[in-house]
């Protein structure tokens, strides 16, 4: 019996220290929350690690692609530099022939030589006699308030040198008609001065664009020579509005083939550029052609070479302008 009475009050002691398996299933049950808090927690980092990774891709394409407009920009604006040099060519060339063979050209040159530093009162003076001649447009002014080293800049690019700003606006200025400048806003300030302005011209091209911008110009001045260092130019036009104003005819109506073709590529359409250049194209081939069918005649082949496929392009270019001509001529009766 004291045995029985021992191994039964030890069972029962056994029983009382065991971990209940309720305990047990509500230990599991609260670590539930914890791992739950863990996943949401996890889910959140991998989110916000997607979209910062999604911004800094929207960031550098967006970059790369201001990247690619300001290139493109900056070629629009060194090819219109190369064709002010021809222009200004064709300018000395004009002016060496009617002055005679004896005759001397005189080259403008700046006035930024003087020596001895210059007042504030006297730049100001200065800048405001370059402005009532439209310089910066025309260049026409005597720049005489700036450093012959001053830096120009603008949305397209940056350069320094009177020299060079004077030559390439005074050879783009040639191609300007019924310039009109307004200055809306004159600030003098300590170190500089800052200006706002209107401006419009009519580009003297066959489609005769018109320009037109607003912005402004900060002039930079020298402590000590009291000179202009830096000419930094603002428009308030996207440079690339400026540069599709270039395509655009100012007439309303067309008054010639070239306003007509313009207007169509701005509207995109294909077959009013055609119509307008068609007789352009037939002036162009026509002589092509008949050389190359006078060459075939005289026993004289170029197929199969480069030279026979320009003589197969201008040919089809050919036949496909005389058929325009008709089709426009139909079109203009048709139309009145």
């Amino acid at each position: 019996p004291l045995a029985t009475m021992a191994h039964a009050w030890l069972a029962m002691s056994a029983g009382l220290t065991r971990p209940a398996p309720v305990a047990r299933r509500a230990s599991s049950v609260s670590t539930r929350p914890r791992f739950a808090a863990r996943r949401v927690a996890a889910r959140r980092v991998a989110t916000r690690r997607v979209a910062a990774r999604a911004s800094s891709e929207e960031s550098s394409n967006s970059d790369a692609k201001q990247a690619g407009a300001g290139a493109g920009l900056k070629a629009v604006w060194y090819g219109a530099e190369a064709v002010g040099k021809v222009v200004g060519a064709t300018k000395t060339k004009d002016a060496v022939d009617d002055a005679g063979t004896g005759g001397a050209v005189s080259k403008a040159t700046t006035t930024t030589s003087d020596a001895g530093p210059f007042t504030r009162e006297r730049v100001l003076e200065l800048l405001k006699e370059d402005y009532d001649t439209n310089y910066f447009v025309s260049g026409l002014g005597d720049l005489a308030a700036y450093d012959p080293e001053c830096e120009f800049s603008d949305p397209f690019v940056s350069f320094k040198g009177v020299d060079r700003f004077k030559q390439n606006v005074g050879n783009l200025g040639g191609l300007m008609r019924n310039i009109d400048l307004k200055i809306t806003q004159w600030e003098e300030g300590n170190d500089e001065l800052t200006t706002s302005w209107r401006f419009s011209c009519i580009l003297d091209l066959p489609w005769r664009p018109k320009l037109a911008a607003a912005g402004g110009t900060t002039h930079v001045f020298d402590t000590t020579t009291g000179k202009v260092v830096k000419h930094i130019e603002r428009w308030d036009i996207e440079p690339g509005k400026v540069v599709k104003q270039l395509f655009v005819p100012a007439s309303k109506l067309p008054e010639n083939r070239w306003e007509v073709f313009m207007f169509s590529l701005a509207d995109g359409d294909a077959f009013g550029c055609w119509m307008a250049a068609s007789t352009g194209v037939v002036r162009l081939t026509a002589p092509w052609v008949a050389v190359s069918l006078a060459a075939k005649a005289a026993g004289i082949s170029a197929e199969g070479t480069a030279l026979g496929t320009v003589d197969s392009l201008a040919f089809w270019l050919l036949c496909l302008a005389l058929v325009a001509e008709p089709v426009r001529f139909f079109k203009g009766i048709i139309g009145s």
